[in-house]
């Protein structure tokens, strides 16, 4: 049996790299993942692992999101959006200094919105996620955008991680005052150790005369970044249980009124980030501040973050939409008003691309968000897709806002834009929720986890081994093998053949043999099938048919990722771990044609101008997968795609946009 548990595979072949400290990091992160992921209790695989290595999902699933968002707009939620809008339209929503007014949080609180996902028996609406990912898309698309990331927060990785793993009493405590609309934030980021969860400074120190803990988290301890952190509101902080203790724990801490320096000391002020401008975001210093023992939740901090985070990132892929949809109703409406070079904006091919693409942009986050909210109700593991769901999102909403920026110029840029107003958190989706190259890594390592370590770690266990001196001590760095290759033979024959010969002898390289030969069977009869219309696939009955060879492309070549990283692994070895540049790609290819995936089975249960919407998009990804090799056949789909798409938008038939109204710029060119 391999010495290789399916929990440290990453980590083992870390240490035998000779990265100790690395291999640390990423053994607790893994634990705490895992962790979260046995609390949420899956009782179904991975979606994406299942695509790339089997079985075949139903195409039912990829069209589950469609269906559960189409059952997710809700009366309550019609009420809470029409009481903000009421708000935003008489000029209450925002304050001179730019920021949520206590008016907006107050009409909409009152309308259940900061409770929306709390259960009733504590205050709240009892509303499903899904129900919630409708309602945040539609402030974020109504120019309300901080108020969505500011609720998003509070029922995410605020009341989540009480209802996840809270007592009784802090249950009963705490979640009636959040449902009533006391914010509540998260305190893990730091100044010293940014996002790296493991290396959290902060720390506690047991006070048993006054039952309690005193926090530290002063200078570099100090936790920066923390939305929604303010006086008088309510923080659950990760720290060490100990100053230099490994544990980390997380504690629920009722922030004081006002900053205290006595006994104790407290201070809450501005993270001053151009960034959630219209946000509290707060640096948080904390010396001997009191929280009573009864004030710690039960679990591992980093764990509970894992937990919250499946759901915060569907809400970051439901605000991205939104957030595009904005954005393509202030394009279109700039593009078909103002005159350009030889007429309206709109009549030429390049606007009217970054029109699309912005359009295109929305409706894949959307897509995901509501895809993966569909599959943690139906319990599916999440992994690789809630990593999707978030990376895809950032990075589409990303390349929209450059879109946009083509489309209406130096209109976007108007300090009274609302472009302006979302441009800096756009870019800063792409590193809340965890940075999206390091997130595609992560994607890569949960999806082929079960396939290393089932097939690959016999020739890592014999690699460490020959890494490893007499007494069982780490060779020098210049005398570890990391690749069995030509340059090893070469440099070290002796133990090279000694591998090769050990390698033989395990029954883990004859499975991996048994493997190769079954899928290279099975790639052999994919490529004769390959040759059979699309259109004799009963698979495929269900989905309309301008997605159809587009979702059976897309269920094609993830398959083939399977041998991607079987072929990255063969080649890289003990060096995989730190060749991130391979992996990040293989992240990136999987996440693109997921992408393809799920905007076909989104889009099957909508009406056609998103339909239209979608086979745009799919031209549009399909092209970037193809490169410099694009054929002139498909970039003349992607033209008339694209040209359905404006059409749609001219005539006012888009529903992505048809209820979005477009801002009125401080510097209007028409006449008054």
């Amino acid at each position: 049996m391999s010495n290789y548990s399916q929990d440290s595979v990453s980590a083992e072949a870390l240490k035998a790299a000779g990265d100790s400290a690395q291999a640390e990091d990423v053994s607790v992160l893994e634990a705490a993942a895992n962790a979260a992921d046995r609390r949420l209790a899956a009782t179904k695989s991975s979606l994406v692992e299942r695509m790339i290595y089997g079985p075949q999902p139903d195409i039912e699933e990829l069209c589950s999101g469609g269906k559960n968002m189409k059952s997710s707009v809700t009366a309550e939620a019609q009420e809470v959006l029409h009481e903000a809008m009421e708000c935003l339209n008489k000029g209450e929503a925002f304050g001179t200094d730019g920021k949520i007014t206590s008016e907006l949080r107050h009409s909409v609180a009152k309308k259940g919105a900061y409770g929306f996902t709390v259960p009733t028996e504590y205050g709240g609406k009892g509303k499903r996620y899904s129900e919630f990912a409708c309602l945040t898309e539609e402030f974020a698309s109504q120019g309300l955008g901080a108020l969505s990331v500011e609720i998003s927060g509070q029922l995410t990785i605020g009341s989540s991680a009480l209802l996840g793993y809270g007592t009784s009493f802090q249950k009963s405590q705490y979640l009636p005052s959040i449902s009533s609309g006391q914010l509540i934030a998260f305190a893990l980021t730091e100044v010293g150790v940014g996002v790296n969860a493991k290396r959290v400074q902060a720390y506690v120190e047991a006070d048993e005369e006054n039952k309690c803990w005193r926090l530290y988290a002063e200078g570099e301890r100090n936790k920066l970044y923390i939305t929604s952190a303010t006086h008088g509101g309510l923080m659950a902080i990760v720290a060490r249980k100990g100053k230099s203790s490994k544990e980390l724990a997380l504690f629920i801490v009722e922030l004081p009124e006002e900053d205290i320096d006595a006994e104790f000391s407290f201070s809450c002020k501005s993270s001053n980030v151009s960034a959630f401008q219209q946000n509290i975001n707060s640096r948080i210093s904390f010396r001997h501040f009191p929280i009573p023992y009864e004030q710690e939740i039960q679990g591992n901090g980093v764990e509970v973050l894992f937990y919250c985070l499946r759901m915060g990132r569907c809400m970051l892929a439901a605000q991205a939409a939104g957030f595009q949809r904005m954005m393509a109703s202030d394009a279109a409406y700039y593009a078909q008003k103002r005159e350009g070079v030889g007429g309206k904006v709109i009549k030429h091919e390049l606007p009217r691309l970054g029109l699309v693409k912005i359009l295109g942009g929305a409706l894949t986050a959307q897509a995901l968000s509501h895809l993966s909210l569909a599959q943690d109700q139906d319990r599916v593991d999440l992994a690789g897709l809630r990593d999707v769901t978030k990376s895809a999102s950032a990075h589409y909403l990303l390349e929209s806002l450059i879109a946009c920026e083509r489309v209406m110029g130096g209109r976007s840029l108007d300090k009274g834009s609302r472009i302006s107003d979302i441009r800096a958190t756009a870019h800063a989706f792409g590193i809340v929720e965890g940075e999206d190259d390091l997130i595609r890594l992560g994607m890569v390592r949960d999806l082929t986890k079960r396939f290393t370590t089932d097939y690959m770690s016999g020739l890592l266990n014999v690699l460490q081994k020959t890494n490893l001196d007499k007494d069982g001590n780490s060779l020098p760095a210049d005398k570890r093998i990391l690749r069995l290759n030509v340059a090893a033979f070469m440099a070290y024959p002796l133990r090279s053949i000694n591998i090769v010969l050990s390698l033989v002898m395990k029954p883990d390289f004859w499975k991996l043999s048994g493997w190769v030969v079954e899928n290279a069977l099975e790639r052999v009869k994919a490529g004769i099938t390959k040759v059979i219309p699309t259109c004799f696939n009963s698979r495929y009955r269900k989905i309309p048919k301008m997605f159809r060879n587009h979702i059976r492309y897309a269920e094609r070549e993830l398959k083939r990722c399977r041998w991607d990283y079987f072929k990255i692994s063969l080649v890289y070895q003990l060096e995989l771990t730190r060749a991130q540049i391979p992996l990040q790609r293989l992240g990136q290819k999987i996440e693109t044609l997921m992408c393809i995936a799920t905007l076909c089975g989104h889009a099957s249960q909508l009406d056609k101008s998103s339909q239209r919407v979608a086979l745009a998009q799919i031209e549009i990804l399909r092209s970037k997968l193809d490169g410099g090799n694009a054929s002139t056949r498909r970039i003349d789909r992607l033209r008339k795609a694209v040209s359905l798409v404006v059409e749609d938008v001219m005539r006012g038939e888009n529903a992505l946009i048809n209820k979005v109204e477009p801002q009125h710029y401080a510097h209007p060119w028409e006449d008054e």
